[in-house]
């Protein structure tokens, strides 16, 4: 019965493998795909293997400290100070006290870009780690800078977006976190204080400069205009230019020619002049003081001509 029932399942064994036979081919083309498959992922992953090799430099902090500030503020050019920590206080005239804003963090002194008329611009900028308004306010004169123990008092000559409204002028206190010597931050208030003082005198003598400068371009520009309009108003455009104006002379003697042209038996055009062919008429002689005794000689001479001629 045993061997009944193997040669039975033989044939069956049979038929499954032919059955089996075509997966085996398909599977036989699958692996040829995956292999092709294969090599590309291989060559994909050593190009990810090699290009971790070709990344920049990693930046250093001061490049990254300027990129997180121009997202802020694009006119910034270059961090000149920093301080690790700084506290903005504000004062009130109310009770006359200085009271926190709400604003602290890295404070940085930053060079701007130059304004409008070419002056140079700076400003101290507090990252807040305790909100969204950051404190941004520019150093225009270092008479608005004053130094104490415990801050450096900024005042500003119009309000902004860091804690209000109103038209008012406002008072800031930067209070700058420094630990006692010998830490390393033992000068660091000093240093930004000292910096955040220079940069604003230095704004208000360039603002100054920029204004004297402009305002001599402008006296130049109004000087060169009106030698131009001078030029031009001696010689108007819809003016015909006379014999005068070309020759120089003067107008009596203009009048002194005109009188002589309409004078009776004046026959002869000025010198350089020329009377059309249609206007010409003959010479006679000038006459003379003796207007009758002329005229009756003149009659005479008539008279004898008739009677030779009759």
């Amino acid at each position: 019965m045993t061997p009944r029932k193997a040669r039975e399942r033989r044939p069956n064994q049979h038929n499954n493998h032919s059955h089996h036979h075509p997966l085996q081919q398909s599977a036989t083309i699958q692996a040829s795909d995956y292999e092709s498959d294969n090599a590309y992922y291989c060559s994909d992953n050593q190009q990810q293997q090699v290009q971790p090799m070709s990344l920049p430099p990693t930046r250093s902090n001061e490049e990254l400290n300027l990129s997180v500030l121009r997202r802020h503020d694009p006119a910034i050019s270059s961090i000149l100070s920093l301080a690790p920590y700084a506290v903005v206080y504000i004062f009130s005239p109310s009770t006359r006290q200085w009271e926190k804003s709400g604003i602290e963090g890295s404070m940085f002194v930053c060079q701007l870009t130059q304004g409008d008329i070419g002056e140079e611009r700076y400003s101290v900028f507090v990252l807040n780690r305790r909100g969204l308004n950051n404190f941004d306010v520019d150093l225009t004169d270092g008479e608005n800078v004053e130094i104490t123990d415990e801050y450096v008092i900024l005042k500003t000559d119009e309000t902004d977006e860091n804690g209000g409204g109103g038209n008012e002028s406002r008072i800031y206190g930067l209070w700058i976190y420094s630990e006692p010597p010998p830490n390393s931050t033992a000068e660091t208030r000093t240093l930004n204080a000292q910096v955040i003082k220079e940069c604003a005198v230095h704004a208000g003598q360039s603002l100054k400069l920029a204004h004297e400068r402009l305002e001599i371009e402008r006296q130049n520009d109004i000087h060169a205009v009106a030698e131009q309009e001078g030029v031009y108003s001696s010689v108007p455009m819809d003016r015909q230019v006379s014999l005068k104006d070309l020759f120089g002379q003067q107008r009596a003697q203009d009048d002194g020619w005109t009188v002589r042209m309409h004078s009776p038996g004046h026959a002869e055009p000025p010198q350089g002049q020329f009377w059309p062919q249609q206007m010409q008429v003959p010479m006679q002689p000038a006459p003379t003081g003796d207007v009758l005794g002329d005229l009756f000689r003149r009659a005479g001479v008539a008279y004898q001509t008739g009677q030779r001629t009759s």
